[in-house]
């Protein structure tokens, strides 16, 4: 069990003659998401009972991520879990499986970074537990120990996506689909890691391209962005002049809504569809994006509480019709966010919270030692 493999991982810290912590791989920074706008509709629809009457043709499938980390003197330990839920067609693919948890067949949900010198790197293979980098090189002490996080949670997004694939349903991941950088940055650290960083996402997001162009072939992917606080697209060409910069989405598309909603009763509208063209290393790659303001309680005056988020696909697309599996799992099926994603999201932190848990009354921490790093 996860049990027994972080109790040999606490003796070998033990038995070690050096710490090498570094402490300022600890620290990051939210690095908001920039992209120009290459084509943008300004069309606004609002709504109504119509958009609900198709029924999709394919059911839906939720993909989502979760992490946590256990902190230690001697080795950075984290777990992530992944899960793809579909809630029409009844089957759901976890990493971990839970009933793997009761074996050590498969550990490589686990990241362990060691911190402690001498250190032989065979414990961690015969332990089954991950600690090499997406580039397959061990991650070392001063590796950012978030970048570490984020690529670890991503890499089994793909994983996920990746089976996912094989059901030929329509696909709802939480997050974007495609990041042209990373979305966590090192607040301090060492400067000559940074090619490592960015060479580490460019293998991560070619590998999720790839699985989401698979997936199109039969099916459709979109990637749902919940926390557009971090996001600055709209503010950053003004699309609909409304002479705000540098804020966020979320606070431009609060403005928006306010004018547009002024003196009237609120309804669910869809901003675009808006091309956003971004990529690396000479790819480039064309992402289409909608905003969705949906109603979420109405008070005095009409004006109420929204729900914004974003949804992106691969590609170019053009007609609000490429929008309607969304709409059906959202508002047709009277949730603000659409319920697939609603699904995962409770599943997976479910499963983390347990492999918490485990580490917890493994390694004998506190829970005031176990971080939830913020992700996109």
């Amino acid at each position: 069990m996860a049990a027994d493999i972080f109790s040999k991982l606490q003796e070998i810290g033990r038995n070690a003659t050096r710490v090498v912590r570094v402490e300022e791989s600890r620290e990051f920074a939210i690095q908001g998401e920039y992209a120009r706008i290459k084509e943008a509709s300004l069309e606004v629809s609002e709504l109504d009972t119509s958009v609900c009457r198709e029924t999709p043709v394919n059911s839906t499938v939720g993909v989502d991520s979760s992490s946590r980390v256990v902190d230690t003197p001697y080795m950075f330990i984290a777990v992530a879990a992944a899960t793809g839920v579909s809630r029409i067609g009844l089957r759901a693919y976890d990493i971990p499986s839970p009933s793997s948890l009761l074996s050590h067949t498969n550990n490589k949900y686990i990241l362990v970074i060691p911190e402690v010198e001498p250190f032989n790197h065979q414990v961690l293979d015969e332990l089954g537990v991950e600690y090499k980098d997406p580039s397959s090189r061990p991650y070392t002490p001063g590796y950012n120990k978030a970048l570490a996080l984020e690529e670890h949670r991503v890499n089994l997004e793909n994983m996920i996506l990746g089976e996912v694939a094989k059901w030929g349903e329509i696909v709802l991941l939480d997050g974007p689909l495609f990041l042209p950088s990373h979305p966590v940055t090192e607040a301090r650290g060492s400067s000559k890691l940074i090619n490592v960083y960015k060479e580490n996402w460019e293998v991560l997001m070619r590998r999720r391209l790839s699985i989401v162009e698979k997936i199109n072939l039969s099916s459709r992917v979109y990637g749902v962005v919940k926390r557009l606080q971090y996001t600055h697209i709209l503010s950053r060409d003004d699309p609909f002049n409304l002479g705000v910069t540098n804020v966020s989405d979320q606070a431009y598309l609060s403005i928006l809504t306010e004018r547009i909603f002024r003196g009237k009763p609120s309804k669910p509208i869809i901003i675009g569809p808006i091309h956003v063209s971004s990529g690396f290393n000479g790819t480039s790659v064309e992402r289409t994006m909608w905003y969705l303001s949906i109603p979420r309680r109405l008070t005095g005056g009409g004006l109420g509480s929204f729900t914004f988020y974003r949804v992106e696909e691969i590609g170019y697309r053009n007609s609000l019709e490429d929008l309607q599996p969304v709409i059906f799992d959202s508002i047709c099926s009277g949730t603000s966010l659409p319920v697939s994603i609603l699904l995962a999201d409770q599943r997976v932190k479910k499963l983390s919270e347990a492999l918490t848990r485990q580490i917890v009354l493994a390694v004998g921490a506190t829970r005031e030692s176990t971080l939830q790093y913020l992700t996109l």
